[in-house]
């Protein structure tokens, strides 16, 4: 059998459609791959990798696959396998972050670092921009340590170290960041640190600076391949540019429209000039969507229309649903909750499980109703994107611990352990120890190690020579290969972690006690599975997990997220709630055309995530700063053609929903069978006064001295009932409803 018939017959073993299968077969330049939601993007990825091992000649570990999440990388490189009939062992497949330590664990010498450098998370990052901000004596009510970190990594993520930014700061301010990014560039070298930016940048930093470095990875990796390219930053696209420079054997997938992550540095321009970058570049569109019904497709596709900054594409399915999009008006952010829950518990009597029901909202606080109402209804469910497990305290006393193990110099991790749990070390004694770790060029570290502590007194003594024998048996421990978790549990034990959590007995330090348990068991696993790796490779893979690598799909529990967590995943039930301007669009991308483009995508990514079922809903009023504030539908459902959804009006249900009463339809309109037909609803007054005028949340009023204005809420009931109205003058009343004397406008 000859090649191309060998190649024909192996695609065709595998189903694609015709665009995907030439996306796949093409190997003569640079590929580009728009590809829309759901429209089998991993398939041809990882059908393509399958292709090259199996057909082009490619060894396994000649080919560089960049993604985003490690849960992606896997779920890839067994595809992979699968297709292939091979183990993949040697494949560079991972997120960018991952492959790029990997490779600056074998040259970091040649940047000045040593091979076990410790990875910095978010956490450790703002302690030492923090200590960083005390030397420059920076304060902090003037400068955020978080808004510092926004800046730094801002830098990082353009590829501008330190050194090309001195007297280019205009203003006071951007001198002030621009010396607390050296100092702490300085800092991290010298703790042998890198933070997640400094993975890539010290990467990119190591080819421009090592010529024969990169032309030995150019020669080693004869294809670059990247998914989600659309959100790449600057220092991402950098590398893979210089990695395809030469032989431009580059395929990149990914969707402009799914584009949300420019706040964290991604650039949709990467992906939109692509093919002006690598000349001759092959272009293809996926628009056949697996996932979504044609009804919801049709209300994304009509999102996403008004954006100019984009390629046109349309998505569509031979896949029929007898399901509209439901677009639902709730008076405020209670009605909305409560009724999403009773829907939620209606959905889970019939065929579809809670696992696969999803609530999306636009920020993380939107969450907080929605948990207590579902509470209150006894259904089950898990809020993604919470504190991860890695990032809990105990869990990270833990790490650092161990971080100290692989790196004395790691000075983070030592202040957060040096009188945890509590031994006599205060804030006096650190700050002699430093002075001596200075005078001496050490670590803090090194010098408990050492002893010397000459100019240290009292209790703290004692405190500092326990560590120090504990951390000598612990290095001995290492030395001699014994099991991770062993070594964890000697810590545990020799600190007494452990017996202070027990003797606390309360409900949080059991539930820390359970998170330690199940880190061993992490451990205990981890070194089953990867006998020959070390300590230093098991807190690099942890030290770069996300959330969303950690969350597994449940049958058994609804799912909270933001629209952002959301991406990548899929849900046979989506309730799409908080619609409404200020949230989505956030109010503060109001007057941003790009920003605001990036608003709708959010929209639309939330959109796509549906498969069976998609429910839109806003609010007249919501909770905000402690009072109800009233909103406005989001500007995007506007946009949306009627025809697309069915519009249903809760706001003026006061109670539980009777069976709905459809309205009498005419012959025309039976005909015309509009898809935004309303219904009315028979509301219950029975716990309102009849002496008294009934009011709504929203509703205009006027009155004889403040003229006209807004119900914002309403408290008590018949004649206790009070309003709170917000008059056009600004001015915020409560009154009470029987003596007001308002007028219904």
């Amino acid at each position: 059998m000859s090649d191309i018939t060998a190649s024909s017959s192996f695609i065709d073993s595998i189903i694609l459609n015709q665009v995907q299968k030439e996306a796949v077969l093409y190997n003569e330049g640079p590929q580009l791959v728009f590809a829309g939601a759901g429209t089998g993007k991993t398939r041809v990825l990882t059908t393509k990798i399958a292709y090259l091992i199996k057909h082009a000649g490619m060894f396994p570990n000649n080919i560089f696959a960049a993604t985003f999440t490690n849960k992606a990388a896997a779920e890839m490189r067994n595809r992979v396998e699968e297709l292939t009939n091979i183990p993949c062992t040697g494949l560079w497949i991972g997120t960018f972050h991952s492959l790029c330590a990997r490779i600056l664990r074998r040259e970091a010498f040649k940047i000045g670092y040593e091979s076990t450098f410790t990875i910095y998370d978010a956490t450790d990052q703002l302690s030492l921009i923090k200590k960083v901000m005390k030397e420059l004596q920076i304060d902090e009510r003037t400068m955020q340590p978080r808004l510092l970190r926004r800046m730094i990594s801002k830098y990082k993520n353009a590829c501008i170290p330190p050194g090309e930014l001195d007297g280019a700061g205009k203003s006071f301010f951007e001198r002030e960041v621009i010396n607390a990014y050296a100092r702490y560039q300085r800092e991290l070298k010298r703790v042998m640190a890198m933070d997640f930016d400094d993975l890539l940048t010290n990467t990119v930093f190591l080819f421009r600076k090592n010529p024969d470095v990169l032309e030995t990875y150019q020669n080693h990796f004869r294809y670059v391949l990247v998914d989600e390219y659309q959100d790449t930053n600057l220092s991402q696209f950098y590398l893979v540019k210089l990695l395809a420079r030469e032989h431009r054997r580059i395929f990149v997938v990914g969707d402009d429209d799914q584009s949300i992550y420019s706040w964290r540095g991604a650039k949709i321009e990467n992906i939109l000039s692509f093919d002006k970058v690598f000349s001759n570049t092959k272009v293809y569109k996926l628009e056949q969507n697996y996932r979504s019904s044609q009804a919801i497709l049709d209300f994304a596709n009509s999102i996403i229309s008004s954006n100019k900054n984009r390629v046109e594409k349309k998505l569509w399915t031979p896949l029929k649903s007898s399901m509209d999009v439901v677009v639902t008006r709730y008076r405020d952010d209670r009605q909305e909750a409560d009724a999403v829950a009773e829907k939620i518990g209606d959905l889970s009597s019939g065929k579809i499980e809670l696992g696969d029901i999803a609530i999306l909202f636009r920020t993380n606080a939107q969450s907080r109703i929605f948990e207590e109402i579902l509470r209150k209804r006894n259904i089950n469910y898990v809020l993604i994107g919470g504190t991860s497990f890695y990032e809990r305290k105990e869990v990270k006393d833990c790490l650092a611990y161990l971080r100290l193990l692989v790196n004395p110099l790691d000075s983070i991790g030592c202040e957060r352990i040096i009188n945890v749990p509590p031994r006599g070390i205060g804030a006096k004694t650190q700050e002699r120890l430093a002075k001596v770790a200075r005078n001496k060029e050490k670590s803090v570290f090194e010098i408990v190690l050492s002893k010397d502590f000459e100019v240290i007194s009292g209790r703290a003594v004692k405190g500092l020579e326990e560590l120090s024998d504990i951390f000598n048996h612990l290095i001995q421990l290492k030395e001699n290969s014994a099991p991770l978790q062993d070594i964890l549990t000697q810590m545990l034990t020799e600190t007494g972690y452990v017996e202070l959590l027990e003797n606390e007995d309360t409900e949080e330090s059991r539930m820390r006690l359970e998170n330690i348990n199940e880190l061993l068991n992490a451990l205990t696993i981890w070194n089953e599975e990867n006998p020959q790796k070390t300590l230093t490779d098991f807190l690099e893979e942890i030290s770069l997990v996300s959330d969303i690598d950690g969350w597994k799909q449940s049958g058994n529990a609804v799912n909270l997220m933001t629209l952002h967590c959301a991406k990548g995943l899929e849900f046979k039930a989506i309730f799409l709630v908080g619609l409404e301007d200020g949230l989505i669009p956030s109010r503060q991308n109001f007057n941003d055309e790009l920003k605001l483009e990036e608003e709708c995508r959010l929209f639309y990514v939330g959109s796509t995530r549906a498969q069976e079922m998609l429910e839109c809903s806003y609010v007249d009023n919501r909770m905000r700063f402690g009072m109800y504030m009233p909103m406005a539908p989001s500007r995007f459902i506007d946009s949306v053609p009627p025809a697309l959804y069915r519009f249903v009006d809760q706001s003026m249900l006061f109670t539980k929903p009777v069976k709905p009463i459809r309205a009498p339809l005419r012959k025309k309109q039976h005909a015309e069978k509009r898809k935004n037909r309303e219904f009315f609803y028979q509301p219950f007054y029975d716990d309102f006064s009849q002496e008294t005028i009934q009011y709504r949340m929203g509703q205009m009023v006027a009155h004889n001295k403040y003229g006209q204005g807004k119900i914002l809420s309403i408290s008590g009931f018949g004649v206790d009932m009070r309003l709170t109205i917000l008059f056009h003058d600004g001015s915020r009343k409560q009154m009470m409803a029987k003596f007001a004397n308002l007028q219904a406008l």
